[in-house]
Order: C-alpha cells, then sequence, then structure tokens
C-alpha cells in the first residue's frame, strides 16, 4: 500500500529588537563573550518580575498580518512546564490556546518554467510570541556548559497545518517566510546564524484513514494514526529538503516490515545526512500550561498600533512577471531581498528612459514595452542576475557595499542593447565599475578605456584579409558551401579584434571578402 506523507512545520524567528522579551538586556544572542548579556530576570533570581517588550509585540503583530491571519482581540501569555538545562525558571514564557495571530494562509508558486507552474496553499494555525533558552556547549571532555546570553531573546514561532505535500514545498515555504520576514524587517532570518529554525513534523499514513479539516489530521472510521515525529536541528533550506526525505523513506521501511513508528523528537545529522533519535516526545498535557500570572492578558492591536504592510516578495514576483517581462524564475530571484528588487525596478524604468534617448531607437514611450519588452527584459534580467550577482560574489562584495547606481547599471545595458558595445567589452567595463571607489559613469569608461564598437570600415577589412590568409582550409570549406564555418571564422576575427569590432560588421565584411 502507498502511504501518504503528511507533513507540518513550526518555524521559531528570532526577531530583531534591542531589548530581550522580558527584561532590558540587549538582544545580542551572537556576543562573543559568554553570559555578558544578563540579568537577575534572565537568569530567574526569585523576586523578579517580567514586563513584555512592546516592540516585540508589534513585531509579531505584522509578521501574523502579512501572514493573512486574523489578530486577537485578547491574547495572553502562558507558562509552558519542562525541566532542561538551558531553561533556568523551569518553565518557558510562552502562548497557548490565545496567540496573537490565527488562522492564515501563505500561497506557494513553484516555478517549472515561464508557462507552467505548480501552486499550494499553507494554512497557518497561529503566530504566538515566547521566549527563548539559554544556549548549551558541549566541549571535548564531556562537559556541557551553559551560555545565557540568548536567554529570554525574543521569539516568534509559526505553525502551519499539515498541508505540505512534498519536501519540496517545505523547503519552499521556508523561503518564501524568510523573504517576508527580511521584507518587514523583523528579523534577518539567517538560519545558519540560527536567527530561523526550522522543525518539521511528520508522519506517514494509509490515504484512506484520515482527512485534513482546516491543517488538521482527522482519522477516519476510527482508524488508528501512526505516530508523528518531530525533526530539529535543521540549520539551512537544503537541510528541510533531505531531511524529509530521509524521513519518509525511513517511516516507509519501518511500516513496510510492520514496525511502529514512534512518537518522538529527532535531530537531523548534516554529516551523515540522517535523523536519530534524541528523546521521546512529550504531548501538550505533559508541558502543564497555565497562564502567566505575572502578565495580564493584552489587546494586541492596541499595542501595535496602526501597521502598514509593504508590497510582499509573492505579489512582488507576480507584478515583476507581468509588468517588466522578467521569467518567473528571475522575478522571483529578486523579489526575496527589497534591496535588489528596488535596484531592479528602478534600473529597469531607467533602461526604458535610456533607449528612448538614443538616436537609433526613439519611438513612443509604449513602443519599445510592448514590442520589445521581452528581449529588454531578458538583458537587464541576465546582466542582473548573472554578471552583476556573479561578480560581486565572485568579490564578495555586499549589496551595501556596491557603488553602481540603477541609473548607471541601466546605462550599461542600454549600450548593449543599442549595439554600442558588445558583451565582451560590457563584461569589461561593468569590472571597471565595480572595483571603482565612486559609482561611474559606463559611457565615460567606455571612451577612457576604449571599449566601444570597433565600425572603422579600413580596420575591419584589414582583420578580415589576416583571417582568410591565416585559415585558407576554413575558408575553402565556407566556400564549398559549409556555412557554419562562418561563425569560426569570425569568433577569429573577434579575438583579433580583442573583442572591439562590431559582429555584424565584421560578418558582413568577412563575407564579402572571401566571395571575392
Amino acid at each position: 500500500m502507498k502511504l501518504t506523507p503528511i507533513i507540518g512545520m513550526e518555524v521559531h524567528v528570532e526577531l530583531a529588537t534591542k531589548s530581550k522579551m522580558f527584561c532590558s538586556c540587549p538582544n545580542s544572542p551572537e556576543e562573543k563573550e559568554p553570559n555578558q548579556n544578563i540579568c537577575p530576570i534572565c537568569l530567574a533570581h526569585p523576586g523578579t518580575l517580567p514586563v513584555p517588550n512592546k516592540a516585540a509585540i508589534q513585531m509579531t503583530v505584522k509578521a501574523a498580518m502579512a501572514l493573512g491571519c486574523n489578530i486577537r482581540e485578547t491574547s495572553k501569555f502562558d507558562r509552558k512546564h519542562y525541566f532542561y538545562p538551558d531553561l533556568p525558571k523551569g518553565y518557558q514564557i510562552s502562548q497557548y490556546d490565545e496567540p496573537i495571530g490565527e488562522n492564515g494562509e501563505m500561497e506557494l508558486v513553484f516555478p517549472l518554467n515561464d508557462n507552467i507552474r505548480s501552486e499550494a496553499k499553507i494554512n497557518i494555525t497561529r503566530v504566538h510570541l515566547e521566549e527563548d533558552t539559554a544556549k548549551l556547549l558541549h566541549d571535548r571532555e564531556g562537559q556541557t556548559l551553559v551560555n545565557f546570553n540568548r536567554s529570554g531573546a525574543p521569539l516568534m514561532e509559526i505553525v502551519t497545518g499539515a498541508d505540505f505535500k512534498s519536501a519540496l514545498e517545505a523547503k519552499t515555504y521556508c523561503q518564501e517566510l524568510r523573504a517576508i520576514l527580511r521584507q518587514l524587517k523583523v528579523s534577518s532570518a539567517d538560519m545558519e546564524k540560527g536567527q530561523m529554525r526550522c522543525e518539521v513534523n511528520i508522519s506517514l499514513q494509509d490515504p484512506t484513514a484520515f482527512e485534513i479539516v482546516n491543517g488538521q489530521v482527522k482519522p477516519l472510521n476510527n482508524s488508528r494514526l501512526n505516530a508523528k515525529v518531530e525533526i530539529k536541528n535543521i540549520n539551512s533550506f537544503r537541510a528541510v529538503e533531505k531531511a524529509i526525505e530521509f524521513e519518509i523513506k525511513r517511516q516507509t521501511k519501518l511500516l513496510e516490515n510492520d514496525g511502529v513508528v514512534d512518537q518522538e523528537t529527532r535531530g537531523w545529522d548534516d554529516t551523515t545526512s540522517e535523523t536519530i533519535c534524541q528523546r521521546k516526545k512529550e504531548n501538550a498535557a505533559d508541558y502543564r500550561y497555565f497562564p502567566e500570572p505575572d502578565i495580564p492578558p493584552f489587546s494586541p492591536l492596541k499595542i501595535a498600533g496602526k501597521i502598514f504592510l509593504p508590497e510582499l516578495p509573492i505579489a512582488k514576483t507576480r507584478r515583476f512577471h507581468e509588468e517588466y517581462g522578467f521569467s518567473y524564475a528571475d522575478s522571483r530571484l529578486l523579489a526575496q531581498d527589497s534591496d535588489w528588487a528596488n535596484f531592479a525596478e528602478a534600473a529597469m524604468s531607467e533602461l526604458i528612459d535610456w533607449l528612448h534617448s538614443l538616436p537609433d531607437h526613439k519611438s513612443e514611450n509604449g513602443e519599445i514595452r510592448e514590442q520589445n519588452i521581452n528581449k529588454v527584459a531578458r538583458l537587464m534580467s541576465g546582466w542582473l542576475t548573472t554578471k552583476l550577482f556573479g561578480l560581486l560574489t565572485a568579490r564578495n562584495i555586499s549589496y551595501e557595499e556596491m557603488k553602481i547606481s540603477p541609473e548607471n547599471f541601466a546605462e550599461l545595458v542600454a549600450l548593449v542593447y543599442a549595439e554600442k558595445i558588445n558583451s565582451t567589452s560590457a563584461q569589461k567595463i561593468l569590472e571597471i565599475m565595480i572595483d571603482h571607489d565612486t559609482d561611474v559613469d559606463p559611457t565615460h569608461v567606455m571612451e577612457e578605456y576604449k571599449l566601444g564598437q570597433n565600425r572603422d570600415g579600413d580596420k575591419l577589412t584589414s582583420i578580415a584579409e589576416q583571417i582568410i590568409h591565416n585559415f585558407p582550409d576554413q575558408v575553402k570549406q565556407f566556400r564549398a558551401g559549409k556555412e557554419p564555418i562562418i561563425k569560426f571564422l569570425l569568433g577569429m576575427a573577434m579575438k583579433a579584434s580583442e573583442g572591439a569590432a562590431d559582429p555584424k560588421m565584421m560578418e558582413d565584411i568577412l563575407r564579402k571578402k572571401i566571395s571575392e
């Protein structure tokens, strides 16, 4: 019998507040010196009282609204009891039955190609706020040290329904969620730094034994459902996908051999690419939740005030595809980062203006957009996502360190479009622009370094004659009807001109000289 994977996710996000969740200690979990940002409240000294962080509540409301959640009129904090060395109080201040946000939804789109896309809708069950735990450090001698710098940091938890049908869907959800969090500026959500921690809940079920209602798995006909497993320690998008794929195979093998899947917490081992048992899973009742007596119920909307949401990455992806003609894959890539999205939008608008200003490309404002938008978009996105991104990555230069303005980048692409420079010269100009201390005009660089297209008929004729003389066998083959040979001869001519020759003009001269 084919088993159906049932997958849900819990994502914990460190919020980018200045202070911790319930005290005034700096919120700096990455502080190198251990136990520096601590006080009696984060260390749970007797008699201390927690005071909620207003900024953390505002950020959680904003994120919940962006995920389409209903914001509760009244919310409260609860005590979640468990005993572990990283939890000094013996309980965690969290939220149980009255979270800040509920019943949201995220739409996922998978770009298979520009014409065919797969879509999925993921229910957001709840968005709530809690405090982080301390960090345990295990040394080689078997000792465990505790660093309390992270203890009490504001942590937002986002819980989905059991709506994922594949590892790819789960990975894509995490990527889209990070883009939203960064767009809202509530967290950097860097998984490698632990600012965004993804946990997967997965079980395999007989497809005739269950139904999913509002994101919850319900048994049919008194069927007994297989237990679910929670996977922790996932620190990259790739690991999310690999962990789910491994766990599906592990549980499938167990069930096909009449085994039983235990309800447990497992960790992901990136070295072995396997999940490993950490502990048997507790039920919610084991946590003995009850309302936090030291913090009264509160109104999230009153604390948050008026919330303005920016254009979110999924909407921006669609708009870039429809308005500018970028491929869906490039649109999604650009929309993931608000800085690059703004750069691309400004550069594309400038490019259209530049094309209208060039003598050979003057037209009514709508003409280029309607007739050549796909060509213009392909050119812009190619130079942006491949050439510019590639050079910045190779030089380890961040967006903030880059000096190139959208206007000058658009001018460079316009020069390529208008065939004032070829691709080789444009690449050289871009490298000079990146390495320069200030924002420089590509036209000035082209003139200073003599990188413009060479249209001097006499010089190109001389190069053509040289190529014909140096490659007599290829010339003979071309004259005999082997048309593709012209590409080889043109390549040699472009090499001889150091990439400066106008390729169309060069090819015309080659053909003419060969036929003489």
